[in-house]
């Protein structure tokens, strides 16, 4: 009849101290339901807790009685949105919002900018908007830059789009709301293109006003740098040199605009710098010649340690902690000393590179093990921009794994990372020294504490619709959703053969789950993707079944003219095909269709 909120001054579930700020117990009796939480965070999940309940009966005041004790396993839940490759208005950024409260993780990574777009508007310099937003065809890069990843020639085609201020606020407000952290992405000094064009164009205004200082004050570009490169990205000119003083101006001009957004709604704790992609990008600039020679700087590896230590400087300064890549911190696996980055040895770092192919099996524990805060985004696992199925007719990626479903990642073990590789691009199952090139023995995760959470990443290069980036993210998100707060009894079982057999039990109860969640997120307008259906001939008949139980799946005879659902699991095969397709729980989208041919 009524809820009663007690805060306590301790509420524990779990042995996990990290947590206990976002833990809860719901107690329901026949004459009330008692929240207990230490923190209004945990109160916020108690009544997402009775949401989801209420939801799964219907609608219904009426709920049994019971008690649930809850906590996370991970401080540090997150979701990394890139919105530079294709920008996505404000009111799609609300719609996730929501969503990543629904299913309490606590972390938006805002992948502002990058080379295909800058997408923040900052006081005092207008042509990182007024430019380095906006996609065109101008060659010279004047007025915008060039269009990429089919955004097309006109300036109001995909892929122009800024946040103004106020629309950066709006967004903190609406996730502070939800007990979610943004960690702004500024990223440096990579994947700079929009940046460098932008204040490349802003120095040529004031130099035509015959302004040299004010020119030169965010220059981000060194004419005199003839340095040749190519990135995985084709770009030939995205990387900020730095060794010019404008270069850190410029970057303590943009933190300290961010964190200004921030003050009196969400105050600003961590801002993520990039630093993925690092390489020798400036051997051939004066700049960096007298850099090393005044400070000692005598190659890249060094080099990187004074570019990250500068801004490491820049952040100290303003009070925040830094975010980096992994990619940054090392060279030829040789780690930076946490204390030459940062004093306060408070550097938190997205490990991405688990890649076995390429040596990486152990780089979570060894970053761990070096001091800094380790957030699990495993490229193998939790990269979303990843094709849903190995199949050619699926959107996305396939670098890092021929696939990612929803499956993989609920089998995902943060807690062991030596369980996860299991078999390499080309289907070959990993061994021991594949996974750990040392003669196989593997790096022992020595501090425990420094792995802080587990994130998924959403690169949005094949993503220009809202439709399309739903279908990457969701469902595979409720997988990541799962792990990141609760640790599954399979992660505790060493047997790789019961492993597998408590997975696949798991994965029974939770994908089953899965069918409610479809209705809730039809309700919230979230086009989550509909796997199409598979299909076996067998002697004449065709025996269908989808990837989630309870999916619908309609067939047609008349090459889809007319739709009727599959009523059993057998459909004779005549002269005509058979298509296949499977329906959304509210009836309004489709997967893509497969065939059956016909005698």
């Amino acid at each position: 009849k009524y809820i009663e909120l007690q805060k306590l001054s301790h509420v524990h579930i779990l042995d996990n101290n990290r947590t206990r700020d976002e833990a809860y117990e719901i107690n329901a009796s026949p004459h009330a339901i008692t929240i207990s939480a230490q923190t209004s965070k945990g109160a916020f999940y108690a009544y997402k807790t009775l949401a989801f309940l209420k939801e799964t009966r219907n609608g219904s005041n009426h709920l049994p009685v019971f008690t649930i004790r809850d906590q996370p396993r991970f401080p540090y839940r997150g979701l990394h949105l890139d919105v530079s490759r294709n920008f996505q208005p404000k009111k799609e950024i609300y719609k996730l919002l929501e969503v990543l409260s629904m299913y309490k993780l606590n972390t938006l990574h805002f992948h502002l900018t990058d080379d295909e777009g800058w997408r923040l508007e900052i006081p005092g310099i207008p042509e990182l908007t007024a430019v380095g937003s906006t996609r065109c065809h101008d060659p010279q890069e004047e007025e915008c830059v060039v269009p990429q990843l089919g955004s097309g020639a006109s300036k109001t085609a995909y892929g122009s789009g800024y946040y103004t201020i106020n629309d950066y606020k709006d967004i903190l407000r609406y996730a502070n709301d939800r007990h979610i952290r943004v960690i702004p992405e500024i990223s440096l000094p990579i994947h700079t293109h929009a940046a460098k064009r932008a204040m490349e164009v802003r120095y040529r205004k004031y130099m035509n006003y015959g302004n040299k200082s004010a020119a030169h004050q965010f220059l981000l570009t060194d004419f005199e740098d003839k340095t040749e490169y190519l990135t995985m990205q084709m770009f030939k000119d995205n990387a900020i040199n730095i060794c010019m003083n404008s270069t850190y101006e410029f970057i303590r001009h943009v933190v300290r605009s961010i964190k200004d957004m921030h003050v009196d709604i969400q105050p600003l704790r961590t801002l993520h710098i990039g630093g993925d992609g690092m390489a020798d990008v400036w051997s051939n600039s004066s700049d960096c010649q007298t850099q090393k020679i005044v400070n000692g700087v005598n190659d890249t590896h060094h080099l990187r340690q004074y570019f990250v230590s500068k801004v490491s400087k820049i952040l100290d300064d303003e009070g925040l902690r830094m975010a980096v890549f992994e990619d940054v911190l090392s060279n030829e696996n040789t780690l930076l000393n946490v204390t030459e980055i940062s004093p306060k040895r408070d550097v938190m770092v997205l490990n991405w590179n688990n890649i076995c192919e390429w040596g990486n099996g152990e780089s979570a524990y060894k970053l761990a093990n070096a001091g800094y805060n380790v957030v699990i985004g495993h490229a193998t696992h939790l990269y979303l921009d990843h094709t849903h199925e190995p199949d050619p007719k699926e959107r996305g990626a396939s670098w890092a794994s021929r696939y990612i479903d929803t499956r993989k990642i609920f089998g995902f073990v943060p807690s062991n990372i030596y369980y996860n590789p299991d078999q390499d691009s080309n289907n070959k199952p990993f061994t021991q020294i594949d996974i750990c090139p040392s003669n196989g023995i593997c790096t022992t995760l020595k501090r425990p504490e420094n792995i802080i959470g587990m994130q998924a990443q959403v690169w949005t290069e094949a993503m220009r619709t809202v439709e399309e980036l739903h279908e990457m993210i969701f469902p595979r998100l409720l997988g990541v959703a799962e792990r990141a707060w609760h640790e599954a009894l399979l992660e505790r079982t060493e047997d790789k053969v019961e492993r597998i057999r408590k997975t696949n039990e798991e994965w029974t109860s939770f994908s089953a789950a899965l069918t409610k969640e479809f209705m809730r997120l039809d309700k919230m307008g979230v086009m989550y993707r509909l796997p199409p259906p598979g299909a076996r001939l067998i002697n004449g008949a065709v025996r269908v079944n989808t990837a989630f139980p309870g999916m619908h799946v309609e067939f047609s005879l008349d090459n889809e003219q007319t739709w009727s659902v599959v009523t059993t699991d057998m459909i004779i095969v005549g002269k005509e095909d058979v298509h296949f397709r499977t329906r959304s729980a509210d009836g309004s989208r489709f997967s893509r269709v497969v065939t059956i041919k016909g005698n």
